[in-house]
């Protein structure tokens, strides 16, 4: 009996709610030192405990500190239109091309320096896209070791993506979660949180962050306007969000902003 109490407060725990209606703006808007424009993806390290921006012109990567303070500059050469980011473990970070639907696996050493396209492993996606319209969010289950891939807008959509195995020439497949996202302008950002099994939604046209299951069905929402979630004025163009191992939740907006939200009562 005492196991299989402690299996159903588990499985309950991991059916627990983020609850992101419950977070209100602890910071921001903070600019982002060392980043006069195009902010467009975020990804928390829970190594070192901070926060790596990704850029689209010129492509780079910065990491900073949780008060937008610059620790380093890593240039990424020869990539084209990169729009997000993720940690995958390590140094290593995956990072998607928005209009090549490319997701490019690299290692960024500790310092500044930079990255070679041409050398890192890059994974092509099965999905439609154009110039217009590619790929914006990314994020990464560690468990199951597969990617969460968002096409941003004209039939938004989120897909699963199944890295092929090792040595093998096979492509990624992408099954489409045709729950996730539904009724969202637009998807702009995506964050996997490992602890509950949750997916977080960013959309910076429906100005808010979904919290979904691994159906896609929402659960919670974070409004980014006005008035709503301790903030004076809606977060524009808002481009990537993250969480972190407190449960504090970031959020970075163009040309160069960060929002931190906390639970209330933190």
């Amino acid at each position: 009996m005492g196991t299989l109490l402690l299996l159903g407060q588990a499985l309950s725990q991991a059916e627990e709610s983020l609850a992101l209606d419950q977070y209100t703006l602890a910071k921001g808007p903070i600019v982002i030192e060392g980043v006069k424009a195009n902010a467009s993806g975020l990804a928390y390290h829970a190594g070192r405990d901070s926060l790596f921006v990704v850029l689209d012109q010129p492509q780079r990567v910065v990491e900073i500190g949780f008060d937008g303070s610059l620790k380093r500059k890593i240039d990424l050469n020869k990539f084209n239109d990169t729009e997000g980011i993720v940690w995958l473990g390590d140094d290593h970070f995956a990072i998607v091309e928005e209009a090549k639907c490319n997701i490019v696996i690299a290692e960024l050493e500790p310092g500044d320096g930079g990255v070679s396209w041409k050398k890192a492993e890059k994974l092509k996606l099965d999905i439609k896209v154009n110039s217009l319209n590619g790929i914006e969010g990314l994020a990464y289950d560690p468990v199951a070791k597969r990617f969460f891939a968002a096409r941003e807008k004209a039939s938004a959509a989120i897909f699963k993506v199944l890295p092929p195995p090792p040595n093998s020439e096979d492509k990624p497949t992408s099954i489409l979660m045709t729950l996730a996202g539904r009724g969202l302008k637009d998807i702009s950002g995506l964050h996997y949180d490992g602890s509950s099994g949750r997916l977080l939604i960013l959309s910076h046209e429906s100005a808010c962050v979904v919290e979904a299951n691994k159906y896609g069905i929402e659960k919670s929402r974070l409004s980014l306007k006005g008035g709503r979630s301790g903030l004076k004025q809606t977060v524009l163009k808002a481009e990537g969000v993250a969480l972190d191992k407190r449960g504090t939740l970031y959020i970075v907006g163009e040309p160069n902003q960060l929002f931190v939200f906390e639970p209330k009562g933190k």
